[in-house]
């Protein structure tokens, strides 16, 4: 690796918040092993409510419309009319999140835990997540952020933040576009730095987001 003090900063930055970070990838590792489907969901729905905007819009979002369930039961216009009270891009989100509960519902029994179930590892899980047409508003960012919010591991969750610090790391070029057949190749090269410094890539993940933001949200 050509930067060392980037990589020093990275070191330093975990330890000085390895006890939140810690904490938090229990929080999420708990929400599949003893988590209510709809728990699941919501955190699926935070992951569509995210992409393309900030975490703290979504968060905030999230916990407007999922108070008293409303979102379990609701139909597509009344999710984008509650949206539309908090949040930017209510009418396509609002159906996504429709779109995907009545998906899962229909054949899982809104059992998500029964989707991701079906497949030998996280990556496939991934992948298939984002591939599959049925389920809009979640490429391989947002299922991998998904993923990782509700406890797996193995997967990197390549936003704007992330990009610009391997960035400037040289570990892509600066001219660097991410897509969805670069996605897993770009991946790798975070997973190896993971290995490198000996710091999972979950908790990679959120030491090098408080580096661009400041911020430990999820």
């Amino acid at each position: 690796m050509n930067d060392i003090k980037k990589i020093d900063s990275i070191i330093s930055a975990f330890e000085k918040n390895k006890k939140i970070i810690t904490e938090k990838i229990k929080s999420f590792e708990k929400i599949f092993s003893f988590g209510k489907p709809k728990d699941i969901f919501y955190e699926l729905v935070y992951c569509i409510l995210a992409a393309g905007t900030s975490a703290e819009l979504a968060l905030k979002t999230v916990r407007i419309i999922t108070n008293k369930d409303l979102i379990i039961d609701a139909t597509e216009v009344e999710i984008i009319k509650e949206l539309k009270k908090c949040y930017r891009f209510y009418n396509v989100r609002g159906k996504y999140i429709y779109n995907v509960r009545e998906y899962i519902d229909q054949y899982y029994s809104f059992d998500i835990r029964k989707l991701i179930n079906q497949f030998d590892n996280p990556i496939i899980a991934r992948n298939e997540l984002a591939l599959n047409k049925e389920i809009k508003g979640i490429g391989m960012k947002a299922s991998s952020h998904f993923l990782r919010n509700i406890g797996f591991k193995n997967l990197a969750i390549l936003d704007i933040h992330i990009l610009s610090l391997m960035k400037e790391m040289s570990l892509i070029p600066k001219d660097f576009k991410l897509t969805a057949k670069n996605y897993e190749k770009t991946e790798d090269i975070l997973r190896k730095l993971s290995s490198q410094i000996n710091i999972d890539l979950p908790e990679l993940d959120l030491t090098l987001w408080f580096l661009k933001t400041n911020k430990i949200i999820k």
